[in-house]
């Protein structure tokens, strides 16, 4: 893995983390604001750092997610408009826009985008539309189709929103099962998923009881049938909604990717166990490497209980802990993560999983940090990552 950091003026910082497969090359992007500066020039460098790098390798995204206060949502994506069209990037693309409360002085926080680039110099990477979902990014290799469905929310069918958390979650899912279906994939082909959660602690049981539903109908997490993927469920929002979930499918031969799910890790058990319908992880093996998307990990032990209550500090190792766990099962490390969002309580916490990280001379991750509840009232610190093995 090839590490490529990019100190733009002031305190923007774009880092590259790129990865050489043998037909394709794939790129993770991190950009962040580490600073006081207005929205304004954040997003103005940001962006036009990013679409520099994408134009010069000519990547091709797959997936975009930005992070920020909703209330500058309009403006920063007024500036990625400006920068993309300024450097030929495809503007179709969507992206999925995260209010998570910054931890700097800007009300932007930063952005994250996974792409690729194919050796022989074809596109094979588009943006596709229908009708319920909206606009995604369909990945169509030798073999093999891979879709990212993006802020899919519970809107009724006349496109309003359903009356109702339980309601909307319920709509929600509903309709990533429509958009799966619009470009010819099942819903037991999903390996990943997003859901971020306006009110998390007020209604997880709620989120839980009819995620769990939906997949049972659908045939996922039952006997002989596909696996739960692998998710984070955190406390975020978009819009006005008060759920919205991001979307990855897999549509294989069973040769060229194949995923396998990580049920459950050396240290934890299946999240299964206490109600949550997800997998630890899931593998995507292709041409004799693996793309591991961790699900969002706290400190939770092998028995379904959160640990070091009350401690961050202990609890930010613990999380650290878990997914090098899965990542040495993998035949990797943390060294191996090329793409990472912490999200801490607040601010206390964040400055606990500094310390830690520090102290120990953990390896420096391509992250975005920002403040969110975790699922549970006790759980201070959450991360999920994706590493390349």
């Amino acid at each position: 893995m090839k590490s490529n950091t990019q100190e733009a003026f002031g305190a923007c910082r774009v880092e590259v983390r790129t990865n050489e497969h043998e037909s394709f090359t794939e790129y993770h992007l991190t950009a962040t604001i580490n600073g006081t500066m207005s929205v304004a020039l954040a997003a103005d460098q940001a962006f036009n750092d990013v679409a520099a790098v994408l134009a010069q390798k000519s990547i091709q995204p797959i997936q975009e997610k930005i992070y920020g206060y909703a209330r500058v949502r309009e403006q920063v994506l007024q500036r990625r408009e400006a920068a993309y069209r300024a450097h030929g990037i495809d503007r179709s693309m969507p992206a999925t826009w995260i209010q998570g409360t910054p931890l700097n002085g800007c009300e932007f926080v930063g952005l994250q985008i996974w792409g690729i680039v194919a050796h022989n110099g074809e596109a094979c990477v588009t943006t596709v539309e229908n009708p319920v979902t909206g606009r995604g990014r369909l990945w169509s290799g030798a073999g093999f189709r891979l879709l990212h469905l993006a802020g899919v929310r519970g809107t009724t069918p006349d496109g309003v929103l359903a009356a109702g958390h339980c309601a909307q979650a319920e709509a929600m899912f509903n309709n990533l099962g429509a958009g799966l279906a619009a470009h010819d994939f099942h819903y037991n082909q999903v390996v990943r998923t997003w859901i971020y959660v306006r009110r998390l602690l007020e209604w997880y049981s709620d989120l839980n009881r009819i995620r769990t539903s939906k997949y049972t109908s659908v045939g996922l997490g039952v006997s002989g049938g596909p696996a739960h993927p692998a998710s984070t469920g955190i406390q975020c929002f978009s819009d006005d909604e008060e759920c919205i979930v991001d979307a990855l499918a897999l549509d294989t031969d069973g040769r060229s990717m194949v995923a396998t799910p990580i049920r459950k890790s050396p240290r934890q058990d299946s999240s299964f166990n206490y109600g949550s319908a997800f997998s630890r992880g899931m593998t995507l093996a292709i041409e004799g490497r693996k793309i591991v998307h961790i699900s969002g990990t706290a400190s939770i032990n092998s028995a379904g209980a959160s640990t070091h209550v009350g401690d961050a500090e202990c609890q930010s190792l613990e999380t650290l802990m878990s997914i090098a766990a899965i990542l040495e099962e993998q035949g990797g490390s943390l060294k191996n993560i090329t793409s990472a969002t912490l999200f801490c309580k607040d601010r206390a916490a964040w400055e606990a999983w500094e310390r830690v990280t520090r102290l120990l001379q953990i390896p420096a991750l391509p992250k975005v940090c920002v403040i969110a509840d975790v699922c549970r009232h006790d759980l201070l610190v959450e991360m999920e990552a994706v590493a390349v093995i």
